[in-house]
Order: structure tokens, then sequence, then C-alpha cells
């Protein structure tokens, strides 16, 4: 999914895209986590620095977002994997474990 916005984040005198907006940088410009993830903006707890030029972009983008009803549909949720092969039956591991196996016990005795 391609981003809608992202922040700047600063290292000494070097400035790149951010993964993601700080919980501080969320809290100025008076969003909840929850609600920008909903609104598709990109959340990194792990960061902790807030730069005003960060808050500043996210308060025009969440007005205009909110202005014209942006909304990131919730992933859907991805089925289970298959279950293995072991406990499928389709080895000799797992024909004994099911109880697939043929009983041997006895064969010549009349």
């Amino acid at each position: 999914m391609a981003r809608l916005i992202s922040p700047i984040v600063k290292r000494g005198r070097k400035t790149r895209a951010g993964r993601g907006f700080s919980l501080g940088e969320l809290k100025e410009a008076g969003i909840t986590p929850d609600e920008a993830r909903r609104l598709g903006v990109p959340v990194d707890p792990r960061r902790r620095s807030t730069h005003p030029e960060n808050v500043e972009m996210l308060r025009e983008w969440i007005a205009k977002a909110r202005e014209e009803g942006i909304k990131v549909p919730k992933p859907k949720q991805e089925t289970k994997p298959p279950r293995g092969r072991v406990y499928r039956g389709l080895t000799s591991a797992g024909k004994k474990m099911r109880g697939l196996r043929k009983s041997r016990g006895l064969r010549g005795l009349p």
C-alpha cells in the first residue's frame, strides 16, 4: 500500500523520510494512534522525538482527510495456513499418530 503521508526524521544535520509519526506528534496534533491508523497515517511507537514540521503537516493532512472522508479499509484477516503433513496423516508418523495405519500384530497365528 502506498503511503499517503510520511514524516520527516532528523538525525544531526541529515533529514530523511520516516516510517511513521511518533506518539508525541500524534498527541500534539490532537489525534489518537487508533484514529490515525484508521485514517491511514503511519504510526511508529518507537520514535520519541517530536518535530514541529511534522505536527503541522499532520494537522493539515488530518483536516483535509476529515473533509474528504478518507478512511482506509480494515485489512481482511487471512485464512489459517493448512495443517502440517504429519497432522493430516500424510507421513508414516502421522498415520501412526492418527490411527490410520493398519494393525500388523498377530498376523501368522490361526
